[in-house]
């Protein structure tokens, strides 16, 4: 799936919408107060392109550095999670993961008077005496 970018047009009505400030929101809401300058800004996806493949002018804010940088971390990790939550609802493990010791993927079981034994075999073995 091939990331959509913004036709020059969408590029266009966006820079002219922003009208030569950032459109990034800072913490308590209110609009960066940054001018936009030749070449240190960002055409940014509002909904990341990963998620929603909209290269709308809808779609579309123009962004100073600092405030492109601030999202980009936020959406790196939304982006990871719903990655995540598809790949969990489609059945898809990681192969290379590792059961955790004691769990119930984990061949061994740790007995509550901290013995461990296999769970398949049923062998005790006592790590405590050793």
């Amino acid at each position: 799936m091939a990331r959509r970018e913004f036709s020059k047009a969408v590029l266009r009505a966006a820079l002219a919408r922003a009208e030569g400030r950032c459109e990034g929101l800072l913490t308590d809401g209110d609009r960066c107060p940054c001018s936009l300058q030749v070449g240190r800004f960002h055409y940014d996806h509002i909904v990341p392109a990963a998620l929603k493949e909209d290269a709308s002018l809808e779609n579309c804010q123009v962004l100073c550095r600092p405030c492109h940088a601030a999202k980009t971390v936020v959406d790196v990790g939304v982006i990871a999670r719903v990655r995540r939550v598809r790949d969990r609802h489609a059945g898809i493990a990681n192969p290379h993961r590792c059961a955790l010791p004691g769990s119930k993927a984990s061949p061994f079981k740790r007995l509550i008077g901290g013995g461990v034994i296999r769970r398949d075999t049923g062998e005790r073995s006592d790590r405590r005496n050793k």
